[in-house]
């Protein structure tokens, strides 16, 4: 019984050995697209919470909250406002937003 098992198991991962090579090249298609549609959702979310949102120059977001302006940074998460509560609002629903739809990474070790 033992041997058989053993030859079972010889046989899934001689098929198995093609789909982990064809999955590793798909792998960084998948993720850019994954990144695409977390930056959709991203946006999409900031704009059912401020409303006005729209993308600026060097990859920031202009948010306008009642004739204030914030410019969000994606990438660092800064945000530059004159209006201080609006700035603080900013920051903290976009860590959260981020922290949603992209949370810490698992290590693959």
């Amino acid at each position: 019984m033992v041997s058989d098992s053993v030859v079972a198991l010889v046989l899934n991962i001689s098929r198995e050995i093609p789909k982990v090579v064809v999955e590793s090249e798909e792998a960084t298609k998948t993720e850019e697209e994954n990144n695409k549609k977390a930056e959709k959702v991203i946006h999409a979310l900031l704009v059912s919470l401020f409303g006005d949102v729209k993308f600026g120059e060097n990859g920031k977001l202009v948010i306008s909250v009642d004739g204030n302006v914030a410019h969000l940074d994606k990438l660092s998460g800064n945000v530059k406002s004159e209006n201080e509560g609006l700035k603080e609002r900013v920051r903290v629903a976009f860590q959260w937003i981020q922290n949603a739809v992209k949370p810490i990474p698992l290590s693959m070790s």
